[in-house]
């Protein structure tokens, strides 16, 4: 089974260790940060007159690399803010199993769950004049905006559409939306991703 392991700056000593390990056997990828860089254990020493001094008094040995971590810390195999290392471990798991998919119908159910985990990545917002150019009715969704939001409207209910990137929107639970320029350069149909896999085209009226 694929193992992901998630570092940061603080990760250090033992966890430096199995995170090494892991990534020398080649049985992990390392997500995150580079970190601390404490491979070598110390102990306290007595230097006269009431100072003591902790002194490195062993070393790791890699039997891979014959060597350790210490100083450079262990060397992400996907570097990325360890605040987002979670999400990135994630869109890499279904990229890898989106990579060994046999239809297509899978391939895209994978795409919607890559899309899903960014949705509150920190993406930015679009400006509110782009938002104009997407309000319309497709088929029987009518896309609005009100203030600083996007909203669509289906059978009576009200759902306010969240960001993923450029002009794709998670619509609700089950799928997400993306508005489609045509030829002319205007958002002339929307394109429906369903969890399940499936693909919907509505035409603007």
């Amino acid at each position: 089974m694929p193992l992901y392991i998630l570092t940061s700056k603080k990760t250090f000593s033992a966890a430096e260790d199995f995170s090494y390990a892991m990534q020398q056997a080649k049985r992990a990828t390392i997500v995150g940060e580079v970190t601390g860089g404490g491979a070598h254990p110390t102990m306290p020493f007595s230097v006269g007159q009431g100072f003591v001094v902790h002194i490195p008094f062993a070393r790791s040995l890699n039997p891979i690399t014959n060597t350790d971590w210490e100083g450079t810390g262990v060397q992400p195999n996907v570097e990325v803010e360890a605040s987002k290392a979670l999400i990135k471990a994630q869109e890499l798991i279904f990229r890898e199993r989106q990579a060994t998919a046999k239809t297509d119908k899978d391939k895209q159910k994978l795409t919607y769950l890559i899309n899903a985990v960014h949705v509150n990545g920190n993406l930015g917002t679009l400006p509110l004049d782009q938002f104009d150019q997407f309000a319309g009715t497709y088929g029987p969704l009518v896309i609005y905006r009100e203030g600083n939001k996007l909203l669509c409207s289906f059978s009576g209910n009200k759902t306010e559409l969240a960001h993923i990137a450029n002009n794709l929107f998670v619509l609700d639970g089950n799928a997400q939306i993306e508005f489609v320029k045509d030829s002319k350069g205007l958002y002339s149909k929307a394109r429906l991703f369903v969890q399940n896999g499936e693909v919907f085209e509505e035409l603007r009226k």
